[in-house]
């Protein structure tokens, strides 16, 4: 019995040794160390694609290098297909579309039908992935024609796939099923393929989504019976998922998480890091319901392998995932955590990839703008030759030839002056354009993703009174923030657009000055503010009115916010010049840095807190300059940190002859 115990181990070992040896074997075959062309730059992209970006760009880089050396066109467009399948994995999807554009040029003129065909099916998923289905159909649609027009079954088998899986998207199930059961006929044709498989990953979509769960268990089954292949791995884990997928709407959860563990060790095994973060995403949902701990066990596992591996997309589905757990533990501290690290997260890439494809769009505007230009200069000179070359040949006097230089002369310097000029407003309407995106990106953003991370919070009605008052309170704070920000961005806007307007009158500056004051008494109430005012009776200001109210409401806003509990607040005006008034606005509160003073009407000088946390912009003190401006005054500031801040500005006026 122990000979035959031994002898049966001694086989295992054997049978471990040479699946190592002959694992090795395949891959030193597939990843040549020293690549020579693209057709081995194109196998070891091939492998690094999921397990590693990164690594495949570099790759890809290289590739098109030595294929441009060699001249090999083809290789060339081969390797920008895979350049954008690796970005259309990032969601990289206009990138992409650049690159399999690219290649299908190139096939186009070397006349590759092949080529061109899966190209053409690469720039459908694109548009399928951004929801653009119409567009997707068409390219997949010209893909098979040109395909069957050349009898390319392999062709054919993945338009077929595709159309498929555009259907499954789309709910059209049926469709969806008569291109699967076409390519199923075209499959028996020819030899096994990815392509293969994939229909019968498809098969298990849509009968699962049917509720045909024997169905789709067989076809799947089917597949694993075929995958047993190097070169398959990647898609033997997405039959097992699938098959664990279709069990667990089938009910049986125990078969489900058996087949998702199996799928889950052989990730492991190959390691493919990209399906094992996906699997662990899918199992955990198994165990979301009846055993929410094991589900975060399974999600913390996989946000792990997405932050390791900078899986941003995978990081921010793994987030929401674990912050709903939590909520449902009743662990709303947590779910706040990691929903706010999801929102951080999501901004960050989502907002950045924005600006992007933003700056992208302008540069090709841009570009675009100069070509048209550089046509119309160049159709102008043209004309000018020709019509140079006719005088030459009439033979026209030496005076009428002068004349004629000194017109065009004179043209062309009319014309630099015009294009300097238009070149100045682009510029100008550029710099506003730049500062609006700087605002709204800094100061509106922010204020939104809180608010909406709050109002989640409230809106699942699981908090206690207290936590729920705490958390309206400040969702009024960051409202009543957002919508000063935005009147003021608006108020500038408007005045960078048309520019100032004035509406010039006589007035007594005090009624004003009580009426806005008013304004703030309940402010400065709950910081136990008093606000002096020693405003003289004998002045009349002669400015616009309104321009006049901004000023003083955000001069003081300013000092009541940047002030201490039971401090002071004090406006005065005096008259400088025969006709001159001086308005000043003094607190003692924190005080402002002679470095920030340099840059306190600049747009970078954005985001300051008061002293309760209130909200501040310098777009107020931008907008007030620029009035004060307007009413040929002048504005000045001077501050000590701890000290407190005086805020002078002077505008057009007279002392009133009282009898």
């Amino acid at each position: 019995m122990k000979q035959y115990l031994y002898k049966t181990l001694a086989f295992v070992l054997l049978g471990v040794i040479l699946n190592i040896f002959l694992c090795v074997n395949v891959f030193a075959q597939q990843l040549p160390k020293t690549p020579k062309n693209s057709d081995d730059y194109i196998r070891i992209i091939k492998y690094y694609r999921y397990l590693n970006p990164d690594s495949a760009l570099i790759f890809v880089k290289q590739g098109l290098k030595i294929a441009e050396q060699q001249g090999d066109d083809l290789g060339k467009a081969a390797l920008l297909n895979q350049h954008g399948m690796i970005d259309d994995n990032a969601t990289r999807y206009r990138e992409s579309r650049e690159k399999y554009l690219q290649a299908e040029a190139i096939y186009r003129e070397k006349g590759d039908d092949v080529g061109l065909a899966a190209t053409i099916v690469r720039l459908g998923v694109v548009e399928k992935r951004k929801g653009n289905y119409d567009k997707a159909l068409a390219y997949f649609m010209e893909a098979l024609n040109i395909s069957e027009k050349n009898n390319h079954k392999l062709g054919m088998l993945e338009g077929r796939v595709v159309f498929a899986e555009a259907y499954y998207s789309l709910g059209e199930y049926q469709n969806a099923l008569s291109n699967l059961r076409i390519a199923e006929e075209i499959d028996r044709q020819i030899p096994l393929s990815n392509l293969s498989l994939n229909m019968y990953i498809n098969f298990g979509y849509v009968y699962t989504k049917l509720g045909e769960y024997e169905k789709a268990i067989s076809y799947v089954n089917n597949g694993l019976s075929k995958s047993n292949r190097v070169e398959f791995n990647g898609l033997k884990i997405s039959l097992l998922r699938q098959l664990a997928t279709t069990y667990f709407m089938q009910g049986k959860t125990k078969d489900a998480i058996k087949v998702y563990r199996q799928a889950l060790s052989f990730t492991r095994e190959i390691k493919n890091v990209l399906r094992e973060q996906t699997t662990l995403v899918e199992l955990s949902e198994v165990y979301a319901k009846q055993q929410p701990d094991s589900a975060l066990f399974f999600l913390l596992q996989s946000l792990k392998i997405a932050e390791k591996h900078k899986m941003y997309r995978q990081q921010i589905t793994a987030l929401d995932k674990i912050g709903d757990l939590y909520k449902t533990k009743g662990n709303l501290a947590k779910a706040l955590f990691y929903i706010e690290k999801r929102s951080e997260l999501a901004e960050k890439v989502f907002y950045t990839d924005m600006m992007k494809q933003v700056s992208s769009l302008e540069s090709a505007y841009e570009l675009e703008k100069s070509k048209a230009q550089l046509n119309e200069l160049t159709l102008k000179n043209r004309e000018q030759q020709i019509f140079y070359n006719i005088v030459l040949f009439v033979a026209i006097a030496i005076f009428m030839v002068l004349v004629i230089t000194l017109v065009y002369y004179f043209r062309s310097k009319h014309l630099n002056k015009l294009l300097k000029k238009a070149n100045l407003e682009l510029e100008e309407s550029n710099e506003i354009k730049d500062k609006f995106f700087s605002i709204i990106a800094h100061d509106i953003r922010s204020p939104l993703v809180s608010t909406i991370s709050i109002l989640r919070l409230i809106n699942d009605k699981e908090l206690d009174e207290k936590t729920q008052h705490q958390m309206v309170n400040k969702l009024m704070l960051h409202c009543d923030s957002s919508l000063e920000i935005l009147d003021k961005l608006l108020k500038w806007g408007q005045m960078q657009i048309k520019g100032v307007r004035l509406n010039i009158s006589e007035f007594d500056p005090l009624p004003n000055i009580l009426r806005n004051l008013a304004l703030f008494q309940e402010a400065a109430a709950q910081k136990n503010i008093a606000i002096n005012v020693d405003i003289p009776g004998d002045i009349m200001l002669q400015a616009d009115a309104d321009h006049f109210d901004f000023v003083i409401r955000n001069l003081t806003a300013n000092a009541i916010k940047f002030t201490n509990s039971n401090g002071e607040v004090s406006l005065k005006a005096e008259a400088v010049d025969r006709n001159k008034i001086k308005f000043e606005v003094r607190d003692n509160g924190v005080g402002i840095s002679q470095a920030r003073i340099k840059k306190l009407f600049e747009l970078s000088a954005m985001g300051t807190k008061g002293t309760k946390s209130e909200e501040g912009t310098s777009l107020g003190l931008i907008i007030c300059r620029e009035f004060v401006a307007a009413n040929e005054g002048e504005m000045e500031v001077s501050s000590e940190v701890g000290q407190g801040t005086i805020f002078s500005f002077t505008m057009k006026g007279f002392l009133k002859k009282i009898a």
